[in-house]
C-alpha cells in the first residue's frame, strides 16, 4: 500500500470512487482547483500494483485564537479494495498531514444513517457534536458533525 498526493490524474478515479461511495459529487474543475491550494491535503492509496484503490481530501483553516483547522470533506475507498484497511491507511496519513500543519482540530459531516462510517471515524476518536439537518441530498438526510481534537505527535508517541 502506498500513500500519495492526488493530481489531476487521478480526478476520473476520485469521481468514480465518490459514485460508488455515496459521497457528495464534487466536478472535476472543483478537484482541479482545490489541487492548486496550498491549503489542501489531497491524498489517495494505491496498491504495490500501482491500482488506485481510495483518496481523501481535505482543507486547513485558520481559525484565528483558537488555531488551525482541518475540514475533512471527502474520503472513500473502491468497493474492490474495501477491508484491506485502506481506509485506515488514509484517514492515518490525512491525520499526520493535519498534525503536521499544527492543526487543532480535524471535523467532518456524515451521513446520520452511515453507522459504518460512525464507527469507523469513531474508531480514530472522532466524537459527535452536532447534526445539520437535510445536509446530505440523494437521499435527503441529516448530517452528523463529527470533531477530532488532535494533540502533537510527539505528545501521544507517534513517530512520523
Amino acid at each position: 500500500m502506498l500513500i500519495a498526493r492526488l493530481t489531476a490524474d487521478d480526478i476520473p478515479l476520485v469521481l468514480e470512487t465518490s459514485i460508488e461511495c455515496r459521497l457528495c459529487l464534487w466536478s472535476a474543475d472543483a478537484y482541479r482547483s482545490e489541487l492548486t491550494r496550498n491549503d489542501s491535503i489531497m491524498l489517495k492509496a494505491e496498491t504495490s500494483s500501482g491500482a488506485f484503490a481510495g483518496f481523501a481530501v481535505g482543507r486547513t483553516f485558520d481559525m484565528g485564537a483558537k488555531g488551525r483547522s482541518v475540514e475533512l470533506t471527502n474520503i472513500g475507498v473502491r468497493q474492490a479494495f474495501r477491508g484491506q484497511r485502506f481506509g485506515s491507511l488514509l484517514l492515518k496519513s490525512f491525520l499526520s498531514r493535519c498534525r503536521d500543519s499544527a492543526a487543532a482540530n480535524v471535523i467532518l459531516e456524515v451521513r446520520k444513517t452511515n453507522q459504518t462510517a460512525r464507527e469507523f471515524y469513531e474508531h480514530f476518536g472522532f466524537a459527535v457534536t452536532g447534526q445539520r439537518k437535510g445536509f446530505y441530498c440523494d437521499p435527503t438526510e441529516d448530517a452528523l458533525t463529527m470533531k477530532l481534537e488532535l494533540v502533537p505527535a510527539t505528545a501521544v508517541g507517534i513517530r512520523t
